[in-house]
Order: C-alpha cells, then structure tokens, then sequence
C-alpha cells in the first residue's frame, strides 16, 4: 500500500461535489465536517505517543472503524504509525456521503453496512481495535444521530442502543478509540478509568478493561506530556450539548435547518442562542485599536461571552488573522479546481465570510460572530468587496421569517424570496464565477452577524479607510498597568511616560503609537522573567519601531526599574552593547 496515493485519494474524495451536474455545489470536505488533515494527523501523533510508551499495542487481527466519512482520521492512525493488522472493517450505514472508493487504496479492506445502533448485527464481527467519529456533519436532525436514520425510536433509546454496541466490545476485550468531545464521551461511555488527549481541537480518548485508572496528556512542543486531570480545559466545550442534552431537549426537529439532497428547507428557529438577550447589543460593527499586547481581542472575546451569550470557539464564531496574503477569493468567493479521474472540475469555491454571512441568514434567531484580526496588514476594501456597502446598521437585513417547511433548490433561490417579500431589504449582486449566466446572486447582510476586528498600529499604512470609518465603531485600547504583574506594573507605568514624553519632544506627531502593551509583563515575576520581557522591549524599538538607539536610551534612563534589576543605560553606546548585556543576565545556556 502506497501512504501517499492513500491520502491523494482521500484529498480528491474531499474534493469531489456533491452534485456533479451543479458546479456551483459545494465538495464533499464543504458540506461535511469530515475529520480535517490538521486533526487526523494530531490524533495520529497521539496514538503513536501512547504506542511507544506502552499504552497501546501496536499489533491488531481486527480493526473496525465506525461512521467512516472519508477515513482519514482512521488512516492516519494506522498508517502513520505502522500499525499491524490481518482485517479493516469500514462501518458506515450511510453510503451516499462516505468515501465507499478508498477500500481500493487500503490491503485487507472491507466496506461494511451495519447499524452501529443494532448491537446484534456486529455479534459475528469481532474487533481488537475500534475507532469511533460518532458525526456526520454535525447533524442531529430528524433522527439523524451518528449517520443513523431513525423515525420510530426515541433519541433516547438511540442513545442506549449506542452504548450497547460499544459496551459488548469493551467487554469482550476490545479497545475504543473514541474521537469528539468530553461531553459526548460522558454520555456514550461509563467509565471512570480512560485515557484522553485534552486538545484545543477535537479530543481523543482511549477505553479498554486494561486500563486502570485515567491519565490525561497534553501537547508538550513536539511530544506529548501527562497533566492533572482535574486541569482540564473544557472552555470550548461549556456552551455544547452533549448528545443525551441534545436528546432530552430536542423535541422539535421542525425548527432547525435540514439538507436534503442539495435542497434547503429554511425554517426558522424560535429558540436564542442562549439565555443572554443579544439582541439588545447595540454595536453591530466595532474596530478595536491600539499597540499590540493591549487585550484587543480579548475584549472581543468578552462582548462574545458576556454580551452575546457564545464561547469563544462556538462554531457561530469565525475567527480569521488577515495578513498581506488575504484575498477576496479566500474570504468571500473563487475559483475551485479539483480532479475526477483525470477530468478538471471547476467549481465555485464558498470563502470563509461569505458561508457564515449564509449561516446567519438561515438562523436569524442566533447570533453569529465574525471577527476580522490583523486588519491592518491588507486593505479591507479590498478584502470584502461588496460587504462594504452592506455592513451599515441601516442595511443590515432584520429578518422575520416565518415556519413554511418549503424546499429551496438553494440558498440564492431562499434570498430571492425574501428580497420578493420585502423589496426594502437591501442587497449587492454577486456575479457567478463559473458559468456563463448573465444572472446574478443576490446577497444580503442578516442584522444577526456581528463584525469585530482589531488593528494595531502601523506607522506606513493607513489603519482604516476612510469609508468604514462611519461603518464602525472605532475604540481605542492602551496599556493597562494592573493587569501587568505586581513585579512590573511600577516599571511599566512609568516606561510608558517616558515614551510619551520623549516622542512627543522629538516631534512624534502620534507618540502613543509607541506604548508598550501589558501583555508581555503579565507573567514577569523575578529578574529572569523581566529580562525576558525587557529583550522583546528592546527588539520592538530596535527591529520593529526602527528607533535610534540614543532616543531609546532617553526613554530607558526616565523609566523606574525593579530593585534588583540593573541596566546601567550610560555605559551602553549601542543596541549591540546592551542586547550583549541583557542576554547574559537571561544566561541562554545554549549559547555557550
């Protein structure tokens, strides 16, 4: 078996439409949430860790690998680490969206079509090692949990039966790898003795009779490293149900967005995102800045939680860090191309802003966040296009729809009846990139996406233009000496008097574009620490702010150090001879 021509496969898979005959339709890795490349690959480190320190074995007769989607994660697993097998058992009950091909990429493969919630149906199938994704695109409607059409259970007795299927192979010996949320494994399995990856992205955790008690990990720079368990960072997770909380408070799948065969059925959803009243927030547009290291986006990161009633990594938020390379095609919309068996495809490829701006619409009952960081490394104009004329409160669409449960063939054909109701509703025209129609796609701006960004200043470029200055709510933030350390709050206070002072006499016309943000200095506790911190100082004025060093060294000289710290500045005639000095006081060891 050939690794590379594997993960060729899962790639094209990936980017295979869903609808052939509609180029405008999105790829299978669009409309599915699919374990990503960056996942697959993590997870697969993981395994591999736990392999060469005695967690895991490395030899298997059978692996069984439920809810399969494109199999990547399952490949990377066993094919990243040479992991031995005699069988390969694919399980996925929904054929229409899964990658039924890569069994021709795979030695002792076999596709097979049990109901992961019948337990009787694996009783003959027998498994060593098991690997569970239990998502298919993040979709728990209509019954549809785990990839599993059910119309007559209860999502209860779904859940039960789930648990059934994979406590018959706990108990005969096997062992699960289990990839999701903390939440979703505390519903499927009971058990108090795991192993579990604590990840910022998907988690993984590892069951079996052989293990004895829990051990959490973490991602240790390269390795991975054992922490307290009771350290566990589930922020991501507070604001998602787990699937017995999904089961128990869904009773009306009517009201959410269902996908069916390509067509929308556009319903709206009467519950709020959360108890929070974010409809009241005021502010639909804001621009934060100021130096860097001044808390701009946690200030973001609080309107989100406090205000809004979302986690930070809530997937109604996007985050996106713009930088020179940025373009409209990324964002808003471009050019696809992929293969299908040796033919190129040309697709239209959905950006980032442009699929959130579509979510908000279809759920205008929930906030969304789209936060825009960095903007000023590239033009926003440029960036976003036609958005610009859209963002205005008084353009914004405050959408009032009502349940009609009526099939869409897309998301431009719901747009167009909304724009027939209601002809005040302000819209851009979108050209297609793809076809060769004189139509254009309508696009509109839900009063439910809020548009956050920050900048920090830049003395060559303009920090915003002109016409989305009245578009936003422009804040500035500075530095914040409490939130430094008490160890350096003295020090930095008074640093940033002298900056002040000094740029503004040698004819600064915006000395405050010089302050040094407290972020830096929040963790500064002893005279190692501080010269850490005070080596960055040095590279900001020095490679950053290109600052003569004799203009530094008068800011330097009016500032109050710490009583142990020693920069004896008049000795100094360079930037040479003092960044000599700080590093020997750091004592790099490695250096010698």
């Amino acid at each position: 078996m050939n690794k590379e021509e594997l993960y060729n496969q899962i790639e094209e898979f990936w980017n295979t439409l869903t609808n052939p005959s509609d180029r405008t339709s999105k790829t299978y890795g669009q409309a599915y949430l699919y374990v990503d490349n960056e996942n697959a690959i993590d997870k697969a480190r993981f395994v591999g860790y736990l392999i060469d320190n005695g967690y895991l074995a490395k030899d298997y007769k059978t692996i069984l690998d439920l809810t399969f989607g494109s199999g990547n994660l399952t490949s990377h697993i066993i094919f990243d680490n040479d992991i031995k097998y005699n069988k390969l058992y694919l399980n996925d009950i929904n054929t229409l969206n899964t990658n039924q091909d890569i069994k021709n990429y795979i030695d002792n493969c076999q596709i097979i079509q049990n109901n992961i919630l019948e337990s009787f149906s694996f009783e003959e199938l027998s498994a060593d090692l098991i690997i569970i994704n239990p998502q298919i695109g993040g979709n728990y409607i209509d019954g549809d949990i785990l990839g599993q059409k059910q119309s007559s259970e209860s999502q209860r007795d779904v859940l039960d039966k789930l648990q059934e299927t994979i406590k018959n192979y706990i108990d005969a010996g096997s062992t699960v790898l289990f990839y999701g949320k903390k939440k979703d494994f505390d519903s499927i399995f009971n058990t108090e003795n795991y192993l579990h990856y604590i990840s910022n992205m998907q988690q993984i955790f590892v069951v079996s009779n052989s293990i004895t008690e829990t051990v959490c990990f973490k991602r240790d720079e390269d390795s991975f490293a054992t922490v307290e368990c009771d350290a566990t960072d589930d922020s991501d997770d507070e604001k998602i149900e787990s699937f017995d909380a999904i089961i128990e408070n869904l009773d009306d799948y009517n009201s959410q967005e269902k996908t069916i065969e390509n067509k929308v059925i556009f319903s709206s959803d009467n519950a709020k995102k959360s108890e929070v009243e974010w409809d009241e927030f005021p502010y639909r547009n804001i621009l934060f800045k100021g130096v860097p290291g001044t808390g701009k986006s946690r200030a973001i990161d609080k309107i989100t939680t406090d205000q809004l009633g979302l986690e930070k990594n809530d997937k109604n938020v996007l985050r996106i860090n713009i930088h020179s390379a940025s373009s409209n095609s990324d964002l808003m919309q471009g050019i696809g191309i992929s293969s299908n068996n040796g033919e190129i495809q040309y697709s239209e490829k959905q950006g980032l802003i442009l699929d959130i701006i579509k979510r908000a619409t279809l759920h205008p009952n929930q906030p969304f966040v789209l936060i825009l960081e960095e903007i000023q490394e590239n033009s926003l104009n440029e960036l976003i296009g036609d958005l610009i004329y859209l963002i205005e409160d008084e353009k914004r669409a405050r959408l009032k729809v009502k349940v009609d449960d009526q099939e869409y063939d897309s998301y431009e054909a719901l747009i167009n009846k909304l724009i027939d109701e209601d002809s005040g509703i302000p819209y851009v025209e979108v050209p297609y990139l793809v076809n060769d129609s004189t139509d254009y796609k309508k696009m509109i701006m839900p009063s439910n996406l809020f548009i956050f960004c920050t900048s920090n200043y830049r003395d060559d470029k303009k920090i915003i233009e002109d016409n989305l200055l009245r578009r936003f709510e422009v804040i500035e933030i500075y530095p914040n000496k409490d939130v430094a350390s008490e160890y350096a709050q003295e020090f930095l206070e008074s640093l940033n008097i002298s900056i002040l002072t000094t740029m503004q006499e040698n004819h600064e016309i915006h000395p405050d574009r010089y302050m040094i943000g407290h972020a830096i200095w929040k963790d500064v506790e002893d005279d190692k620490s501080f010269y850490r911190a005070f080596l960055k100082l040095i590279t900001e004025f020095k490679d950053i702010r290109e600052i003569e060093f004799d203009i530094f060294k008068k800011i330097i000289k009016n500032t109050k150090f710490p009583d142990n710290i020693e920069v004896d500045m008049d000795t100094k005639e360079s930037y040479f001879d003092l960044i000599q000095d700080i590093q020997k006081k750091i004592d790099y060891g490695f250096l010698d």
